[in-house]
């Protein structure tokens, strides 16, 4: 975990062992800048009191970090290493797990990239099953 990860964790009061939204800080949160506009944004929305706060930082993270995953094209997303390729086309962490579950479903690329297209809110392991209808 990086030191702004852990001032992140530390202002927000969420546990180390909250492996899922340290992934999704990893991804996002990338420089100070991104921190600081986190935590600003944490205080200014109140989500400390909301009751769904782990789901609302992930949201807020991907909010702020979106910008370090610009659209690529399916021409770029081929050229990439696969799990690159899928963590910029659909926005998330993608874990050991995930890129496994990939690899066994034998989609590729280019067939999530359509789904991605068609629906453009899903992640990988929801469009991997709208994969098996295209």
């Amino acid at each position: 975990m990086t030191k702004l990860i852990n001032q992140i964790l530390e202002y927000c009061e969420i546990s180390p062992k909250a492996i899922v939204i340290i992934e999704h800080l990893n991804h996002f949160i990338k420089t100070e800048e991104d921190c600081n506009k986190f935590i600003n944004v944490f205080e200014a929305r109140q989500i400390w009191r909301d009751p769904k706060k782990p789901f609302m930082m992930l949201q807020l993270a991907e909010e702020i970090g979106a910008y370090h995953y610009p659209s690529k094209s399916l021409d770029e997303l081929l050229a990439m290493d696969t799990k690159e390729a899928l963590e910029h086309l659909f926005m998330e962490p993608i874990t050991w797990g995930k890129l496994q579950r990939f690899n066994k479903h034998k989609s590729g690329i280019a067939k999530l990239f359509i789904v991605k297209e068609q629906h453009p809110e899903s992640k990988l392991m929801t469009s991997l099953l709208y994969a098996q209808t295209v």
